[in-house]
């Protein structure tokens, strides 16, 4: 009776089985999703450091599925823009420059602004707009505001370089070796933050002799909200250009420092609208392919918000360096 019940038992398994599979392939529908037309933006990538020149890099956006050859990115940027910046006592005219037509003297100064290696500004005509009048360099606790004329409308911006808090201290710590044998780890630092709310950061770092610029990790910003007031230690690994074809973007030692680096680290203070940008695009960059993850756009600083994208950054900056030994 046992051997009955179990023999049916497996053919009601089988027979659902089947019948499951036929139901569900049998449910199959092709879905096709017409997607709006993109609607042209101006996306602005532009910052101002003490003892540095505002530079802006004007480009247009793309559609999702547009195009990515390299006539359409060299389309993207916009020229002949006129875009003015101004301390509230002086009010300069920024100047178009094309990587193209730069000496090559000057391509590493241009690498460490945009963050393209030279290598890539000599192959790509990559265009910012700056000016070498000191007047109107970065200094601690001056509001810059960024007004921009392009396209037929005029898209402005304010931001502030405030007075950077810098880090108590910082040292290296190894956590694994790769193949070679070699040492690898990350950087880690203490921070007092202030006791008032509010205070935004950004972490970036650059390699002597092996990176050409700053370059931020991910989660490179973050605020108070949750450590007003305390004092702590943190730690950051090793940020990398995006679409990096390097030999150690590529390896086990991506995203690590190795031993025998040096590494100047860029600690920022910054306001709340450019924190708001950068913890958002990094949320935006790391969910992409991730269908848990909740939708979300990028929130500018530069209006009218419904016309523009990007940032107008203003950075404080500390510096520190670190040896990995």
């Amino acid at each position: 009776m046992n051997k009955l019940i179990k023999n049916r038992w497996l053919r009601f398994t089988l027979y659902f089985l089947v019948f499951a599979v036929y139901v569900f392939s049998s449910c199959q529908k092709v879905i096709t999703v017409k997607l709006p037309p993109a609607v042209q933006k101006i996306c602005v990538d532009g910052k101002i450091e003490p003892g540095m020149p505002p530079y802006v890099i004007l480009t247009h956006n793309t559609p999702y599925f547009g195009p990515t050859d390299v006539n359409s990115l060299q389309n993207m940027f916009v020229h002949g823009a006129v875009i003015n910046v101004s301390n509230g006592a002086t009010t300069v005219t920024l100047t178009e420059y094309c990587s193209k037509s730069l000496p090559d003297s000057l391509l590493a100064l241009v690498a460490a602004f945009t963050g393209v290696d030279t290598s890539s500004l000599k192959l790509f005509n990559y265009c910012l707009y700056t000016t070498f009048n000191k007047n109107i360099w970065g200094t601690v606790g001056t509001t810059y505001n960024l007004t921009i004329n392009a396209d037929g409308k005029v898209y402005t911006s304010s931001t502030s370089i405030l007075t950077p808090i810098p880090l108590d201290r910082t040292w290296h710590k190894y956590l694994t070796v790769n193949n070679a044998g070699d040492s690898l780890g990350f950087i880690y630092a203490h921070l007092s933050d202030p006791p008032l709310v509010g205070n935004c950061y950004r972490w970036l770092a650059m390699r002597k002799k092996k990176d050409q610029s700053f370059l931020p990790p991910p989660g490179s910003a973050f605020n108070d909200k949750f450590i007003n007031g305390q004092s702590f230690d943190f730690s950051y690994n090793r940020g990398m250009v995006p679409n990096s074809t390097a030999p150690d973007d590529k390896n086990e030692e991506a995203g690590y420092f190795k031993k025998g680096d040096t590494v100047y680290v860029k600690f920022c203070t910054i306001d709340i609208p450019s924190y708001n940008f950068f913890f958002q695009e990094d949320v935006a960059i790391y969910s992409q392919g991730n269908p848990f993850a909740s939708p979300s756009s990028v929130p500018s600083n530069v209006y009218p918000q419904g016309e523009a994208l990007g940032v107008w950054c203003g950075y404080g900056v500390s510096k520190d360096t670190v040896v990995f030994k």
